[in-house]
């Protein structure tokens, strides 16, 4: 069967890569991939980030205006959550919260599309528009600055230790200053992913081309993997290096076509230093599951992270990023996190990694169930990841019928409607990855995803597409119920302590 390389075959719409999921409410999993089990195994232990020459950091730091909170205790049930705040974000069908970080003033820093949003101290680059970057309190309840952009927010990141905020947009590549008031420079042409690293250095995703600039928007290089899809990017300036993921299609050996996943890192001038996974044809064996590298991200601990998708679990996740004849580090909690009974679903994969070296530390699979098909495996994908400042994994995205826990799940001490067609989840683990933290969905009777996730000085977030009905919401920044054709969203709990 011919599969077109720039689809991985699926029923349900992603944000970067547009997909379609097939998990409806009557609880039908996705089609596409192909499967047989493999049994993770115990992870080695996780070694401290290696260090290397790092560029001088130079710039403005960022005020402390904003109060930050304590964290807390972690929640008496990974199905229960207690948000500070939730709302809608925006007022026409075609708005979202595509992106989010916490600043180091602990302000909750958000962008995407809002039309009709405001608050705070009003701002206006350029001809403005309707994408917007946004900050809130560390609450997420009060606004403190609206800054109007031309083009709509696919992607941001705040400057850890200067406060600078990179955004990517589909009319340029901005670095804003931290209260996003002023552009310290802008450089035109499409972006759908950013980063930034501790010194200031820039990685903008267009198309397949990753350019990275300093931290003046100086052009150090340009970076066009051959042959290769690109998913997202990633900035480390401790390591000097720049990640970039995705996958290639490919055409030989004994499974054809496959799409394999890759992590590669780049100096800052743009030559390759380690790669992970994009193994070569013949040694995958009969790792036939289509694999993709979606969702990068350097976490507050100083790892690498990785959110990958699978359609199947005859995959190279399963097996070592370095050695595909070696297992990988993967931790197994319950049936949610081990390949069996999945039929041809779509599931998660997420990874942490010694960002200098490009060593596997851990790794676990994640999948949702049917549980009136026998506990069949069912799709999910990843839309997010990050980690905290003590290696705890956050991650979001959509899911089909359903997570762990789903009929259990409350927000705020209520109970969540009944799943409706494409669940919006979070997910937390702890830094061994055994435990869930919190593993839950905001969509209350509607549906959506969740497109970003951040987590840091004792703040966590996530920022979501609404699609159709309602999301859970306290505490709302806007007024008004649900626009028609959907929204975006945002919701903001306290970090674990």
């Amino acid at each position: 069967m011919h599969r077109n390389p720039n689809r991985l075959r699926s029923t349900l719409t992603v944000a970067l890569l547009v997909v379609t999921l097939a998990g409806c409410a009557d609880g039908t999993p996705a089609q596409g991939g192909r499967w047989s089990g493999a049994a993770p195994v115990t992870p080695t232990a996780a070694a401290p980030p290696s260090t290397a020459a790092t560029p001088a950091v130079t710039g403005t730091p960022a005020a402390t205006t904003v109060d930050c909170p304590d964290p807390g205790p972690a929640p008496r049930s990974a199905s229960v959550l207690d948000p500070t705040a939730a709302s809608y974000l925006g007022r026409d069908g075609a708005d979202s919260a595509n992106a989010v970080d916490i600043s180091d003033d602990c302000a909750i820093v958000v962008g995407g599309r809002f039309t009709g949003f405001s608050g705070g101290t009003a701002s206006t680059l350029g001809q403005g528009g309707a994408g917007a970057v946004l900050r809130l309190d560390a609450t997420g309840r009060k606004p403190l600055g609206t800054t109007r952009l031309a083009g709509v927010v696919e992607d941001l990141e705040v400057r850890r230790g200067g406060g600078e905020i990179a955004v990517a947009t589909d009319r340029g590549v901005f670095l804003l200053d931290p209260r996003a008031t002023a552009a310290r420079w802008r450089r035109d042409g499409a972006a759908t992913r950013v980063a930034v690293g501790g010194a200031g250095t820039v990685a903008a995703l267009t198309g397949n081309t990753v350019r990275v600039y300093d931290l003046r928007g100086t052009t150090l290089a340009t970076i066009r993997p051959t042959g290769r899809t690109v998913s997202d990017v990633a900035v480390d300036d401790r390591t000097g290096l720049i990640y970039v993921s995705g996958f290639r299609q490919v055409n030989a050996g004994r499974c054809v076509p496959v799409q394999i996943a890759y992590l590669h890192a780049y100096d800052r001038r743009g030559a390759l230093r380690w790669r992970a996974y994009d193994h070569a044809a013949d040694r995958l064996g009969d790792l036939c599951a289509d694999s993709r590298a979606d969702r990068i991200a350097v976490g507050r601990d100083g790892r690498l992270y990785l959110a990958g998708e699978t359609a199947g679990g005859n995959t190279i996740f399963n097996r070592s990023a370095a050695d595909p004849s070696r297992p990988a580090p993967n931790v197994v909690i319950d049936s949610f996190t081990e390949a069996s009974n999945t039929s041809n679903a779509h599931l998660t994969y997420l990874a942490r990694f010694d960002p200098a070296t490009g060593r596997q530390l851990a790794g676990q699979m994640v999948l949702a169930r049917i549980d009136t098909k026998g506990n069949l495996g069912n799709t999910i994908k990843p839309y997010a990841i990050t980690a905290d400042e003590s290696g705890r994994v956050y991650a979001g995205g959509v899911s089909a019928y359903q997570i762990a826990g789903r009929t259990r799940a409350t927000l705020g001490g209520r109970r969540l409607a009944p799943y409706s067609g494409g669940d919006a989840w979070v997910l937390v683990l702890s830094a061994d990855l055994r435990r869930r933290t919190t593993w839950t969905v905001f969509t209350d009777g509607g549906a959506g995803a969740v497109r970003a996730v951040a987590a840091g000085s004792g703040i966590a977030a996530a920022a979501a597409r609404v699609d159709k009905g309602q999301f859970w919401r306290t505490h709302s920044v806007q007024s008004g119920g649900l626009p028609a054709g959907g929204a975006g969203y945002l919701a903001a709990w306290p970090g674990v302590s």
